[in-house]
């Protein structure tokens, strides 16, 4: 090799000092790699480790020990309200040759979350405790838990009123709940408060869907148009509260701890057993079911005829509804509001039109709705029951009321409150 060759293959070779940044970046590159393989070896050994130490544990024939359940009120206040409530509806035409009711459902309601939940951290006592039994304990963040609407209404003449508060009453309670909010300063407020939001929030959301039924019903000029209403029962349903308002014969019902706390009364001027009891004398000393509601009618010059039961000016067996636009001001669209403390033992709510209270009490509905929701009528009944939702609870309660004679049309939705609760029941006690 000539002296130039040698000096060319000198200058080719890179310096020491050149390699060693090279060398060190290998190295780091070689040892992150051994780190993280070092990693997932030991996450494989420590999880085949659990894995055996959970199968040994528990005592003999390796079963593992079963957790004690925690079913104190704050336990399960936290545990069984889920976000979004389970909910099922069905509804059924019966012998009527059209449908006439409507149901809706808005969960989550679309209002300003503030103002509708109305929740400041530390109104409630440590533990849920109100002074009126025990409250649904609501843990920090909660309101941002956006209340969900249900309503049921039944609709008299045509469908078109009922359908009309389907499209229509959420919305505008929405808005005026915003409305109210935004007047208010923006404060959400305290229970009482918020309590006292939701019912000038309803009254003004039923006005206001009536005046535009109103509008309509003038409009068209037709007496027949103007003979059309619709009852309306409105259930919201917020972490803490049950807020319910009733306009008719449509009827919400919670049931609580297997009992039956009725959310509304009916605006009837008799029951519908009265009709086959009593003469129409034997009614008149009776005094209706509604005393108030006779007092309220007679006052603005009403009057209730009997003409196939007793009617409202002889024609409507219900003394409010929306619409109605020519028996104003006898016939009231202003809703009854009720708000209910919810509590640890609340289960389900049943909210449904004339033609399922008509067949069955409070106290029957409640129950099989709860039979249904447990599980124990499809194990009992297979064939007829086909699972444990809420929509399996409301069909079952439409297919009942038509078998007990009902030939209105039924409408009914379930809201089911503790559906995590009957499940652990269940497990616990070796039942389906």
């Amino acid at each position: 090799m000539s002296s130039s060759e040698a000096s060319a293959v000198a200058v080719a070779v890179p310096e020491p000092e050149a390699l060693i940044p090279l060398v060190v970046e290998m190295k780091m590159e070689t040892s992150e790699k051994d780190h993280g393989v070092a990693q997932r070896r030991r996450r494989l050994e420590m999880r085949h480790l659990n894995l055996v130490a959970s199968a040994t544990a528990g005592g003999e024939g390796g079963k593992r020990a079963r957790p004690a359940l925690d079913l104190s009120p704050a336990a399960v206040a936290g545990v069984v309200r889920p976000k979004s409530l389970s909910h099922g509806v069905h509804m059924a035409i019966g012998s009527r040759r059209q449908m006439e009711d409507a149901v809706a459902v808005a969960a989550p309601l679309p209002v300003v979350v503030a103002a509708a939940a109305g929740e400041e951290s530390g109104e409630v006592e440590e533990g849920g405790s109100n002074g009126k039994g025990k409250e649904m304990e609501v843990e920090e963040g909660d309101g941002g838990w956006v209340p969900e609407f249900f309503a049921v209404y039944d609709g008299h003449g045509e469908s078109w009123v009922a359908e009309m508060c389907r499209e229509r009453l959420h919305v505008v309670l929405s808005e005026e709940m915003a409305r109210l909010h935004l007047a208010k300063g923006g404060g959400g407020g305290g229970v009482e408060e918020a309590g006292a939001l939701w019912k000038e929030a309803m009254v003004a959301a039923f006005a206001r869907v009536d005046g535009e039924v109103a509008v309509i019903q003038v409009a068209e000029g037709d007496v027949k148009r103007n003979t059309e209403g619709s009852t309306a029962v409105v259930v919201v349903v917020e972490p803490r509260r049950i807020v319910v308002a009733n306009c008719g014969d449509s009827r919400a019902v919670l049931c609580r701890g297997g009992v039956p706390v009725p959310l509304s009364t009916d605006h009837k001027v008799t029951p519908s057993s009265s009709r086959a009891c009593y003469t129409p004398k034997q009614i008149l000393r009776l005094n209706y079911q509604r005393p108030d509601e006779r007092v309220r009618i007679e006052s603005v010059g009403g009057q209730i005829i009997y003409w196939q039961g007793p009617r409202v000016m002889g024609v409507l067996a219900v003394s409010r509804s929306i619409g109605d636009y020519f028996m104003k001001p006898s016939i009231s669209a202003e809703p009854e509001i009720t708000v209910t403390d919810r509590t640890s033992t609340d289960e389900l709510i049943i909210l449904g039109s004339d033609g399922l209270w008509n067949a069955m009490s409070n106290e029957y509905a409640c129950k099989v709705a709860r039979y249904c929701l447990s599980g124990r009528a499809a194990a009992k009944w297979p064939a007829a029951v086909q699972g444990s939702s809420a929509s399996d609870a409301a069909k079952l309660l439409v297919e009942l009321a038509m078998a007990r004679g009902s030939h209105d049309n039924v409408s009914v939705v379930v809201v089911e409150l503790r559906r995590m609760l009957w499940r652990k029941f269940s497990r616990q006690n070796g039942r389906t």
